[in-house]
């Protein structure tokens, strides 16, 4: 009787508890997409510091990280920028690129507009591993 009750108990306290969810296997271009999005949101987050620096220090760019009060690195991720002859660039680095489809992006100041006209899509210059550069799409209304 007691072995009965156990079962019973057993087979009860599973009941309420839904499935477990199966996810989709990833492709490489959805690594690849996440990869973009990953140092595209730390480009476009230094480029929106460094469009209100500008703006509160008379037009002046920062040249330094320290400026907008940004370490360089993060536990993923080392960041930098630079400034010359009116231009501005932020650029993102995976620390350790093995394995990454992208070694690192690099965006200009030119991403907030695009940003703000294209749902949210701007366009990074992104380099692989081997050293391959090519221009690519991030951001987008969903993040």
């Amino acid at each position: 009787m007691a072995a009965l009750g156990m079962l019973f108990l057993l087979v009860a306290c599973g009941r309420d508890r839904p499935a477990p969810q199966v996810s989709a296997p990833q492709t490489a271009a959805d690594s690849s997409e996440a990869e973009v999005t990953q140092l595209g949101r730390e480009i476009y987050h230094l480029l929106d510091l460094a469009a209100d620096y500008r703006g509160s220090h008379r037009g002046r760019l920062p040249r330094a990280l320290r400026d907008l009060g940004v370490d360089s690195l993060t536990p993923d991720i080392a960041r930098s920028i630079s400034a010359g002859g009116g231009a501005f660039h932020a650029a993102a680095a995976f620390r350790h690129p093995d394995g990454h489809h992208w070694a690192s992006c690099r965006g200009e100041l030119k991403v907030l507009e695009d940003a703000v006209l294209g749902d949210g899509r701007y366009t990074l210059s992104c380099t692989s591993p081997l050293g391959d550069v090519r221009e690519v799409q991030a951001g987008g209304a969903l993040e």
